[in-house]
């Protein structure tokens, strides 16, 4: 071949390379927009997937939630009960278990040694004839019941809330496996979930039922502390049943709504399967399905939820396939452009100029856009906004013309413009990459839609001054009463723990603290190693009051002492006790005896001032009777028994001298902190 053939072959080598590069180039990035679609497709239905799922493990967590704090509350009270009847506990359970949603069942099972079984069935058949301890039969023995075998403890169901059908006298003991999450109660002090097991009903048809029980530990003392203290004051086990048809309703209604089926795993169990909603176990989870895990009393469940055909979409999104096709069939044309239109070079490159302007544009466009789009020139101050950035508003854009950025801050919310302004400012001044603004917008219809803004500056002049943005608006006012929602419902829960305290700490009949917190204050006011008093007063001739003028006005005399000796605490430290009947107690801070005498003697003289008539005493009038005992600088060593006692000898004085006196026994440092011996008759 002559050199002149190979010259005329260059250019066409050299167009068919370029050809060729254009081909390689165009359908490599088709093949790039197609796997990013299919990444974004696949992402958006991940996320589509995880809000469905969300939605249903919270509903499932907070129906949980419901009993286990049920159960913790309810075991802490009944420690503090030490004899508990039939009838209390059923006036108990009826309003637990109606509150308590998911909680089927609530059972009273006490801890009794083999020794004593016999005497506590004698004792539980007084108050439910033909009472026994039993435990279900071997299968060998054809089912049923039989009385319970000898062993180192007995843990029988002695009441249940409702009786109907429950498993009354029933001794949980026979089976390792329930006692395995009880006797962790029992050693951490916390409400623990059993197992997934058949839920025994004696004496009622119908299928079985799978179900748990959640087991709150019940002490005769308030929260022992270490596993040797919880171990020795065992009392017995508020047991809830919870069945997992009713667990599951609310969350099944949130997973039905969005089309999932809910498969549930107990993972202490090698991933046994204890709950479905739908046939076909799923062996693991697969790319459509997700797993999130969730803590039940101590044991870790695993949600496995399924999106069913359809619950993520009914057609097939075609987009990637169509950006492939379009691509290869642009790649195609632009190929045969490029071959064809080689002679027309400075053409092209005007068609190039031309259409980069379009592709930015664009891509102004896409980058902002997934609900309302705006684009913003700042030195025109024109608005150019789509349909549904108006409709989101209620308006058309022809309504809105002409839209400027002074058309945004009249519909703007005030309270919320200068915050929006405050961010805007930041982006334009380089602070933040994007703008993003959260505020309200007028509705046409005179309400408020909360507003998601975003967006950033595309164009900028010679001197890095914005001339230009484009975004989106969202509307979320959903989201916004959401978490409303969400914060209304977390105060009124706060509301309802702050008054559940007061219960458990306050006397019903007069306010003052009750009998089960005086030790506490008597203890703190000890430990703090300042000068502290304890005022004991018993109201003289009590009984014969209400003798004579009833129970409803001995109530009325009561908290009228209960508010005049709390007008009468001048300080923070300074508290009022009920100790029971008409005995009431203060503890207070005196820097000397005679500190004490006084703050004593106003009290004193604050009941007198009452003047609440008494015919049957011989001052016509209620008085009481005051025991002081008053320590100068209390060690460690000083107890609340020890100040009890000092200032009960005290009061026994005062009423063995005549009544309506005041008694005080002072001590200096390391004085009066032993229990003192009873008073002689």
């Amino acid at each position: 071949m002559s050199t002149r053939q190979r010259r005329e072959l260059w250019p066409s080598f050299v167009d068919v390379a370029l050809v060729a590069l254009v081909l390689v180039v165009g359908l490599a990035g088709s093949l790039g927009a197609y796997r990013s679609l299919s990444l974004k497709a696949a992402a958006q239905e991940r996320e589509q997937l995880n809000a469905m799922g969300q939605s249903v493990v919270g509903a499932f967590d907070r129906q949980l939630m419901r009993v286990v704090e049920a159960l913790q509350a309810a075991g802490q009270m009944l420690s503090a009960q030490t004899d508990l009847t039939r009838e209390q506990f059923m006036r108990y359970g009826a309003s637990l278990v109606g509150d308590a949603s998911g909680l089927t069942l609530l059972e009273w099972q006490p801890v009794v040694p083999h020794e004593q079984l016999a005497a506590f069935e004698r004792q539980a058949a007084r108050e439910q004839p033909g009472y026994l301890v039993v435990e279900p039969a071997p299968d060998d023995r054809g089912g049923g019941f039989v009385a319970a075998r000898p062993r180192e403890f007995h843990v029988p169901v002695h009441y249940s809330w409702p009786e109907s059908g429950a498993a009354v006298g029933v001794d949980m003991a026979f089976d390792p496996r329930r006692m395995h999450s009880k006797l962790l109660a029992r050693d951490t002090g916390v409400p623990i979930a059993s197992e997934v097991f058949t839920v025994i009903h004696r004496g009622q048809p119908g299928g079985a039922r799978s179900g748990f029980a959640v087991s709150a530990p019940v002490y005769r003392v308030p929260r022992p502390v270490g596993t040797e203290a919880r171990r020795r004051e065992l009392r017995g086990f508020l047991a809830g049943v919870v069945e997992l048809p009713s667990l599951m309703s609310e969350a099944l209604v949130r997973a039905e709504a969005n089309g999932l089926d809910v498969f549930v795993f107990d993972q202490e169990e090698d991933h046994r399967l204890i709950y479905a909603s739908a046939s076909g176990e799923p062996s693991r989870v697969d790319e459509r399905g997700m797993a999130l895990s969730v803590d039940v009393g101590g044991r870790p469940w695993q949600l496995v939820l399924r999106p069913r055909p359809g619950a993520l979409g009914n057609a097939v999104d075609r987009t990637p396939l169509l950006a492939l096709a379009a691509g290869g069939l642009a790649t195609l044309l632009v190929a045969l452009a490029v071959g064809r239109s080689l002679v027309v070079r400075r053409h092209l490159e005007r068609t190039e100029t031309v259409l980069a302007e379009d592709r930015q544009h664009l891509s102004n466009v896409i980058d902002g856009t997934a609900a309302g789009t705006w684009d913003w020139r700042l030195d025109s101050d024109r608005l150019a906004i789509n349909e549904r950035w108006a409709q989101m508003l209620g308006y058309t854009c022809a309504e809105l013309e002409p839209i400027s950025g002074q058309t945004w801050e009249r519909l703007c919310h005030p309270g919320d413009l200068v915050e929006a302004r405050q961010a805007l400012d930041r982006h334009l001044g380089g602070q933040e990459e994007r703008y993003a603004a959260e505020f309200r917008m007028r509705h046409a219809q005179g309400h408020w839609v909360w507003v998601q803004s975003s967006g950033r500056v595309f164009e900028r002049d010679a001197d890095d001054r914005p001339l230009r943005l484009a975004g989106t608006h969202l509307d979320i006012s959903r989201r916004k009463a959401d978490e409303q929602r969400l914060l209304n419902d977390a105060r009124a829960l706060e509301a309802a723990n702050r008054q559940l305290r007061d219960l458990a700490i306050l006397d019903a009949l007069t306010g003052a603290f009750n009998r089960r917190h005086f030790d506490d204050i008597c203890l703190a006011s000890a430990q703090r190693g300042q000068a502290v008093g304890l005022c004991m007063l018993d109201i003289d001739h009590f009984k014969a009051y209400n003798d004579r003028y009833g129970h409803q006005a001995g109530d009325a005399v009561l908290r009228a002492f209960a508010q005049t000796l709390n007008n009468g605490l001048k300080r923070s430290t300074d508290a009022l006790f009920r100790l029971g009947g008409e005995e009431f107690g203060v503890i207070f801070s005196a820097s000397s005896a005679a500190v004490a005498r006084q703050f004593v003697g106003r009290l004193s003289a604050a009941v007198h001032a009452l003047a609440v008539p008494h015919a049957d005493s011989p001052h016509r009038i209620v008085t009481a009777s005051f025991g002081v005992a008053w320590w100068a600088a209390p060690t460690s060593g000083l107890t609340p028994e020890a100040m009890y006692a000092a200032a009960d000898e005290a009061l026994y004085e005062a009423k063995r001298a005549g009544r309506d006196q005041i008694v005080a026994h002072c001590f200096l440092a390391g004085e009066g902190e032993a229990l003192p011996a009873g008073p002689q008759a």
